[in-house]
């Protein structure tokens, strides 16, 4: 009998615990990025203004007001195009969209002191880092077309 008990006891908690995680996967939002030539040339205006700032070999900490646009945005357009760069097999420019991508750390909040920004700056570097190469390993690349 309380081997019935625990054997009741683990199945329930498995089902429990199953439930939580669908409940907070079904939660999560996953943006889709619509490649098109429109969207490709809104990508580029977005980038372009922001590659010098980041090409030129540093890594100390920069203000984020001198971006045009938001992070987020930046971010956007450089998955766009990196899609664009990985689907025509451009591995130069895909590096460089990379580079870029990761180099968004070094624009900080120009109110901060410096040591504040440098710390600020290499955690976000470790975050974007992790968030390209998850992005270039699950989606849109292995996406299974639809007919």
């Amino acid at each position: 009998m309380l081997d019935m008990d625990i054997w009741l006891g683990v199945i329930v908690l498995t089902i429990l615990l199953y439930g939580i995680k669908w409940w907070h996967g079904s939660r999560r939002r996953v943006k889709v990025y619509r490649i098109s030539p429109d969207s490709l040339k809104r990508a580029k205006e977005v980038l372009i203004p922001v590659l010098p700032l980041v090409e030129d070999g540093e890594s100390f900490p920069l203000d984020e007001r001198q971006l045009a646009y938001p992070k987020e945005d930046i971010k956007s357009a450089a998955k766009i195009m990196a899609y664009y760069f990985w689907k025509n097999r451009r591995n130069e420019e895909l590096a460089r969209i990379k580079n870029c991508f990761v180099s968004l750390s070094r624009f900080q909040n120009g109110d901060l002191d410096l040591e504040a920004q440098e710390r600020q700056a290499a955690r976000e570097r470790g975050r974007l880092e992790r968030e390209f190469s998850h992005y270039m390993t699950h989606s849109p690349f292995n996406a299974k077309r639809r007919a």
